[in-house]
């Protein structure tokens, strides 16, 4: 049934309301307050808003403002019920967000088809988002595969064709660093497969980490991090500055193989964009039962960025050139919010920061 949330402070009105929902096939969620009714709307992630404008402390207007600030809100129906009906009120909530406005005493069939309406252009709406991102999608990923896969491979092919004629000729003294090549291609290829995979999931509202636990594991998170590092600083050549700053000792039920990647990727992304002759900064620190981690890196060029930015194929850094998928710091954020994180990301004055906050147990 479609979720829909009424902000209404007249106790028997909120009460007639729910049920003349309710009977015609919603699924009603009441608040008798502002701020009651901006909880209400962010923990339910509603269909649709139904909202008195004269509310104790937070009216119907703050109401919308704060919940259209959420990127994740920005396109919810939002419908004022109030017995305000002067052409300036009526104004005033079109402008501010509102996408119908009815007023009381309402006709219950005028509710009901005007919430039906609402919902039904918002499906068109969404339908029609989701057919344009997938088009993208499929041209971006067209024109990185070129790079992302025809690249790596082609070196896989060719140190490949040249190792064997070494074997062949019993020349093998100087072969390592054509398997090492071989082997960094393969790789490259594994992270941009394992990203898209990830993303198809995603894009069809299916958790990829939903069942990956790492059950009883104690993962040393002085040690996990200096790993990463050291992996990291192999393949992109940089210089680390390790800076823990609490007593966070270990990390319970976490896969490790899949925290690795995680934070291979976010420390990848990060560095790959990094001043060469800077340092990256990493800070690990306790907060309440949290893991806080903050990378900095300084950048070569001016740029912003923030939270709200990062999404699929998104190239943050350079957007004209479409060097990779732009999936890395997307894939980490998803995941990092998929535990029960946070995850932020901010770009200015040639300094990059990502913060994630992860529980120490899951």
């Amino acid at each position: 049934m479609p979720k829909i949330v009424l902000v209404e402070d007249e106790l028997q009105l909120a009460e007639n309301t729910k049920l003349i929902l309710e009977i015609n096939g919603f699924e009603c969620f009441v608040a008798n307050k502002g701020q009651e009714g901006i909880d209400l709307i962010k923990s339910i992630n509603p269909c649709l808003v139904i909202c008195d404008i004269n509310l104790d402390e937070i009216d119907g207007y703050e109401i919308l403002r704060q919940i259209r600030l959420d990127s994740l809100f920005l396109n919810l129906p939002f419908i004022f019920l109030t017995a305000r009906a002067d052409f300036v009120d009526k104004r005033k909530g079109m402008n501010s967000g509102a996408d119908d406005f009815l007023t009381k005493p309402y006709n219950a069939r005028v509710l009901v088809e005007t919430i039906r309406a609402r919902l039904e252009l918002s499906n068109q709406k969404k339908e029609s988002v989701g057919i344009e991102i997938k088009k993208n999608a499929i041209d971006v990923f067209y024109h990185v595969s070129n790079h992302e896969y025809l690249t790596p491979l082609n070196g896989i092919i060719n140190l490949s064709e040249i190792a064997l004629d070494m074997v062949r000729n019993k020349q093998t003294s100087d072969i390592e660093p054509l398997l090492e090549g071989i082997y960094t291609s393969g790789n490259r290829m594994l992270r941009t497969t394992r990203k898209l995979l990830w993303y198809n999931q995603l894009s069809n509202a299916v958790n990829p980490w939903k069942n990956v636990l790492g059950a009883n594991s104690q993962i040393n998170v002085i040690k996990f991090l200096q790993d990463v590092v050291d992996s990291a600083t192999k393949s992109s050549l940089k210089i680390f500055d390790i800076n823990i700053k609490s007593n966070v000792t270990y990390l319970y039920g976490y896969d490790e193989s899949l925290i690795q990647i995680m934070f291979m990727e976010l420390i990848q992304n990060v560095v790959n964009f990094a001043d060469p002759n800077r340092k990256v900064y990493i800070e690990a620190r306790l907060e309440n039962d949290f893991l806080v981690l903050i990378i900095r890196n300084h950048y070569f060029e001016n740029y912003t960025l923030s939270t709200e930015e990062i999404k699929p194929f998104y190239q943050a850094h350079n957007p004209k050139d479409m060097n990779g998928t732009g999936l890395g710091l997307y894939v980490v954020k998803e995941w990092v919010e998929s535990i029960n994180g946070q995850f932020e990301v901010k770009g200015e004055n040639q300094l990059f920061d990502v913060i994630i906050k992860i529980p120490l147990s899951l």
